[in-house]
């Protein structure tokens, strides 16, 4: 019985042993700070978004890319049916090479680029 308990938390502590480093999850609440990551680290983040108001989150101050590069970008519908409700939107990083950049959203209508500009996020990722 020591043994099979014994082994079982050996699969268990090397499973956690696995060398990929986690996934960073960012929110609205981290905005104007700084986030330490390790290279080939996944940064999520995950901001609120209503794109039934023609509204969405675009990346006007690119990182650098040999240190973190844009994956992907997506609205997530909400969860109910409401109309109107809204979503949020994940804009997916990678953590490609060490250094320090920045990177900028700001939410707005695309048709309305001419008008003030609505909310912003930015952050800056330190990649080690």
């Amino acid at each position: 019985m020591k043994t099979l308990l014994a082994f079982a938390l050996a699969v268990v502590f090397l499973a956690g042993c696995t060398g990929q480093p986690g996934e960073i999850e960012i929110a609205e609440s981290n905005n104007g700070q700084t986030i330490d990551a390790t290279r080939n680290q996944t940064i999520n983040i995950n901001l609120d978004s209503n794109a039934t108001t023609g509204y969405k989150w675009n990346l006007v101050t690119e990182p650098d890319a040999k240190i973190v590069k844009l994956v992907s970008s997506k609205y997530n519908a909400p969860l109910t049916n409401l109309p109107g409700a809204g979503g949020s939107e994940t804009w997916q990083f990678q953590a490609t090479g060490a250094g320090t950049t920045t990177l900028k959203l700001v939410y707005f209508r695309q048709f309305e680029a001419n008008l003030p500009r609505g909310k912003e996020f930015a952050i800056t990722i330190v990649v080690k």
